[in-house]
């Protein structure tokens, strides 16, 4: 089954890498975005209050002109009459840059004192901006105008008269004009009261009052207006989408205000978090490219590996894995490659074994290492052997390759059927075939009854045996078998670097001796293993016989096949 995600080890490094990559990118992405979005924010902030600034003295340089004539004026005619003087500098103010009109108005006390002949008091001392008007239209001028009143006092402070002098708007805002901020943002000149009296953006066009749109942006610059004599105003948002910036002038009740888009001054800081998130996309993608590139093939190796291993278990080699590299994964295929050969080895060994003991206690052996173990134990087991009659001279009369391919059927037929009744071949004699049956869990009644049960089939077995024989032109066999039952010990025999398991004992070589007398398709009894199985079985006939290393005939039982 497919697993994903945190489950495997590809998802564990894309997450466990990944994660923390994004994290600090763009963690400190967003940090380094903000700390610079504020440098830039506060980086206009004082560039537009220095802009505003410089506007606002560029303004009241225009306006102070002729405050400064007339002062100027004063110190350098200090005439005593008012109208010889009236004259004079009248004269001046006309001449200067962006004058229209010049008018002169007595003051009643001004008035009073002429009358009386008193020139003492009829010198003014000094001049001062009263008041100045917002632009109209003016039609005799046929231009936007704006009118200022000076008030001329004397040393004591008293009102001698007033100068009106009309001024051409448009000459006041000249410089302005040739400022880089007032072309390429929405500049206007508001009055302290919020209406506009001039703007220079067509977005502003038919506009009168400040917030008269219900703006809350326009209302909070208003605000700060009427409470500040500068400052700059942000709207809401990230980044605000407007920001102001306002100067108020000294000499006239105006304002020079500023609008800027949030977007526009914050371009540079914008592509670079666009830049910035372009880079650290690539950075991921590249990131995700190298683990599934490079730690893919570790992935795909590994479950490779883990695929194979499943086939091990079930006992399914495969070829040896290819190694394509020299690092810890290369190292680990190099092993796994080892440990599947000594595997295979190991099957060998143990499958050659299991074709003279039965496989499942082949395995027994295996689980139980102690089993293994060189000693033995005395037990009572039951003990069979298998001659084919006449073998040997059979042999005399055919080639090698043939008494080995008979040998092979013969051997062939016969194992399958030991085994299946859990036989322990203990060794092949040349064409006889010694096997005993250990009650592992059965008595030993049972024991020696499989084991008659296991000679019949093995008889029965022959004909079809012949059968193949005759198939291929080659001659019929017979089997003697002699099965007995005894003491004997059974365990590893020979040494450490070369054992089995086997038997040994008299009852052995009484059994060589019992087979030695049985006929071609019979199968003789001792009768220490008759007396355990008498009454599952039938005698065809009994006999005694003289055995080799026997002291007394014995009684033999021939039994009919099962």
């Amino acid at each position: 089954m497919k697993k994903h995600g945190f489950k495997t080890l590809q998802g564990k490094l894309i997450i466990l890498l990944l994660f923390p990559v994004i994290i600090v990118v763009f963690s400190g992405g967003i940090v380094s975005f903000l700390y610079t979005r504020n440098v830039m924010l506060n980086q206009w902030n004082e560039s537009a209050i220095l802009k505003l600034q410089r506007a606002a003295h560029a303004l009241e340089m225009k306006i102070s002109k002729p405050i400064d004539m007339v002062n100027l004026f004063y110190k350098t005619n200090p005439v005593g009459d008012i109208p010889g003087s009236q004259k004079k500098l009248i004269q001046y103010l006309a001449g200067m840059d962006g004058v229209v009109k010049v008018g002169f108005t007595y003051s009643r006390s001004t008035k009073g004192h002429m009358e009386m002949g008193s020139g003492s008091s009829m010198r003014f001392h000094r001049s001062m901006l009263l008041d100045i008007t917002e632009p109209q239209y003016n039609a005799d001028a046929g231009q936007e105008t704006v009118k200022m009143v000076l008030t001329l006092l004397n040393s004591s402070n008293q009102t001698v008269g007033n100068i009106e002098i009309i001024m051409d708007f448009r000459y006041l805002l000249k410089d302005i004009s040739n400022l880089g901020w007032w072309q390429s943002d929405r500049a206007c000149i508001i009055s302290n009261s919020g209406r506009f009296i001039v703007h220079a953006n067509s977005s502003m066009k038919g506009r009168k009052i400040l917030g008269d749109t219900g703006d809350p942006f326009e209302l909070a610059v208003l605000k700060e207006l009427t409470n500040k004599p500068f400052g700059t105003v942000k709207s809401k948002g990230h980044p605000p989408k407007t920001i102001s910036g306002f100067y108020k002038l000294d000499n006239a009740p105006w304002a020079i205000t500023l609008f800027a888009e949030g977007d526009k001054i914050l371009a540079p800081i914008t592509r670079y978090r666009n830049a910035f998130a372009i880079g650290s996309l690539g950075l991921l993608i590249i990131i995700l490219f190298l683990i599934r590139f490079h730690v893919g093939k570790i992935v795909t190796k590994i479950t490779l590996l883990s695929e194979n291993a499943k086939k091990v278990a079930k006992g399914e080699y495969g070829d040896p894995i290819s190694r394509n590299s020299e690092d810890e994964i290369g190292q680990l295929v190099s092993n796994y490659n080892l440990m599947v050969k000594g595997l295979v080895e190991r099957d060998y060994i143990r499958d050659t074994f299991g074709r003279y003991i039965d496989p499942d206690f082949a395995k027994f052996l295996l689980e139980h290492p102690d089993a293994g173990e060189l000693g033995g134990k005395r037990q009572e087991v039951a003990i069979m052997m298998s001659d084919i009659r006449g073998f040997t001279a059979l042999s005399e009369t055919l080639s090698p390759e043939v008494i080995i391919k008979i040998l092979n059927q013969y051997f062939s037929h016969m194992i399958t059927i030991i085994q299946k009744y859990n036989g322990i071949i203990v060794d092949f004699l040349g064409d006889a075939i010694l096997v005993f049956f250990e009650p592992f869990s059965n008595s030993i009644d049972d024991t020696i009854y499989h084991c008659i049960c296991c000679a019949s089939d093995m008889q029965n077995q022959m004909k079809d045996f012949n059968t193949e024989m005759n198939n291929q032109n080659l001659p019929e066999l017979a089997m003697g078998i002699g099965i007995n039952s005894g003491q004997v010990i059974i365990g590893n025999i020979g040494s450490d670097a070369r054992k089995k398991y086997g038997i040994v004992g008299s009852a052995v070589n009484i059994t060589s001796r019992i087979q030695s007398k049985a006929e071609g398709n019979e199968v003789i009894l001792s009768q220490t293993a008759f007396d355990h199985v008498k009454n599952k079985i039938r005698i065809v006939k009994s006999f005694k016989a003289d055995l080799k290393g026997v002291d007394s005939p014995m009684d033999l039982h021939v039994i009919k096949n099962i």
